[in-house]
């Protein structure tokens, strides 16, 4: 008997430890870029030269930091991308929720056909909406009425590149930054609540809108933040539209960010990327201090939220 208690401890010991190493090592696959980037950030390029030098720097510095911020113009970059993650989140949580509601709550014709049509939103490549999208908002004109005022206001349509508008305007119409996947999330969580609770308002005189706003919205707070968490890290790291939409001195965060190397070459801060190892070095800490400023933000908002994240990805089922 003794013997079966050692033998069922071991197995107990070995199986719980095999789980740890393997836990740590998963764990260090995660944070290895992370470590990377904030310990090449903050060290000096000459301590960043030393080939012997890993992971604890001889010497501390913020020049690549205060480097980094001059050349991705980073105080009105910042402005920008917090000013478009913002507004495009807020309207993408109201306009998706509002649709999700919908779906979700009401019966109409062809609601199974334009639920088809959101999830076809969410498989659609971007690159294929790209041009039709830059046109428009080059020469907008919604429903010509620009054109058909031209004689008096003497423009034809309006130009809103290198405007927030470029992001903020599809969001307001549901249609914003990953809109067809908040509606389905939004979806799914109103189908998992019980009716009861609006029959029970319909009977206190609520409309539809009310009772959305004072019985819905409440118990749906997890994926709001759920939402919130998505389309603002997603705005804020999104590279492909701002790329296309934003032309001026002032660009988003990962626009300017990609931009580093090819504004220090062309202002003669360094020479050839295989030149010296210090050269190489510079390239290195500048690039980590960039992406270090750019991460920053999103990594600090998951890190408050990231219980309303979990917490809302279990009741709606997403997976993947």
């Amino acid at each position: 008997m003794n013997i079966y208690n050692i033998r069922k401890k071991a197995g107990s010991f070995g199986f719980n430890l095999f789980f740890v190493l393997l836990l740590i090592g998963l764990i260090y696959i995660f944070i290895f870029p992370l470590l990377t980037i904030i310990i090449t950030a903050i060290s000096s390029p000459e301590s960043s030269a030393d080939p012997t030098v890993l992971w604890v720097p001889k010497k501390v510095s913020a020049v690549g930091i205060k480097t980094a911020m001059e050349l991705m113009n980073f105080l009105p970059s910042l402005g920008l991308t917090a000013e478009i993650s913002v507004l495009a989140t807020l309207a993408s949580c109201i306009a998706c929720s509002l649709a999700g509601y919908g779906l979700a709550r009401f019966k109409f014709p062809g609601k199974n056909l334009i639920f088809a049509f959101v999830v076809l939103t969410i498989v659609v490549p971007p690159i294929f909406l790209t041009n039709p999208s830059f046109v428009s908002f080059r020469y907008f004109d919604p429903l010509n009425i620009f054109s058909l005022t031209e004689p008096v206001t003497g423009f034809s349509s309006i130009n809103l590149l290198d405007t927030v508008w470029t992001f903020v305007f599809p969001a307001i119409l549901g249609v914003g930054l990953r809109g067809g996947l908040f509606i389905f999330i939004f979806r799914q969580s109103f189908l998992g609540m019980p009716k009861d609770l609006e029959e029970a308002a319909k009977i206190d005189g609520c409309g539809a809108f009310k009772t959305y706003v004072r019985i819905i919205v409440p118990l749906a707070v997890p994926t709001f933040v759920t939402v919130i968490l998505f389309s603002f890290i997603w705005h804020w790291n999104d590279f492909y539209y701002s790329a296309a939409y934003f032309m001026n001195d002032t660009r988003p965060l990962t626009v300017e960010l990609s931009a580093i190397a090819e504004t220090m070459y062309s202002s003669g801060m360094t020479g050839s990327i295989m030149g010296t190892s210090g050269t190489v070095t510079a390239y290195r800490t500048y690039i980590m201090a960039g992406c270090l400023l750019t991460i920053f933000v999103p990594l600090v908002l998951y890190l408050f939220l990231q219980r309303f994240f979990i917490e809302s990805v279990e009741r709606t089922g997403i997976v993947g």
